[in-house]
């Protein structure tokens, strides 16, 4: 897939002011990009409201919490976050995850040296 160019951007974010979300008039407009990828990308990218700063430390705990509840159904998890897409809450997840692992890592190296 493509990676999509400020141009792109632009257009998509105008062409869905006029028409709304008609991703299937919007791709035949915008003629570089499928209907899935219009829609997929102003729902994860371009739509207004969604919060790119990192995830806080209550963020990350409620994920923690919801996945122990739910799994990983990242769209259910997700309407606790109103203002996060399902992908950036699968990524910080795997973000913590690593993280968890690295960290356990390092002990077991650190324990394995004592």
């Amino acid at each position: 897939m493509e990676k999509w160019s400020s141009q792109e951007d632009t257009t998509l974010i105008d062409l869905y002011n006029v028409c709304g979300p008609k991703w299937v008039t919007i791709s035949r407009m915008l003629r570089t990009k499928s209907a899935h990828q219009c829609a997929e990308r102003w729902q994860s990218a371009l739509r207004p409201g969604i919060n790119k700063r990192p995830f806080n430390t209550f963020e990350n705990n409620t994920v923690r919490r919801l996945y122990g509840v739910h799994g990983p159904r990242w769209s259910r998890i997700c309407s606790s976050f109103p203002d996060r897409t399902p992908k950036m809450i699968k990524s910080s997840w795997e973000n913590m995850q690593a993280e968890e692992e690295r960290i356990q890592m390092q002990m077991s190296i650190t324990r394995l040296l004592n």
